[in-house]
């Protein structure tokens, strides 16, 4: 791998390309210390494309997350 960043390049829109996330995050309505807005803010300053949330034992509602997605950040609900 060369000495340059991987993906070279930041999502522009959608379709094929490279998309930085995090595919396991807890929230205050689990185990986690942080609420969604904290946790989206931090993904969205982190040059995230998209995060997904596995809360414990319950779905997250998209009325939780779903104010917090746009379209340059989607945001996956899950349960864990």
């Amino acid at each position: 791998m060369s000495s340059m960043s991987f993906p070279p390049a930041r999502a522009v829109g959608r379709g094929a390309a490279w998309y930085r996330g995090d595919c396991h995050v807890h929230s205050v309505a689990s185990d986690g210390e942080l609420t969604p807005e904290e946790l989206a803010g931090r993904a969205r300053a982190a040059g995230l494309d998209f995060m997904a949330t596995t809360e414990h034992n319950s779905p997250a509602g998209p009325g939780v997350w779903g104010h917090l997605a746009a379209d340059d950040f989607l945001i996956v609900l899950g349960e864990e």
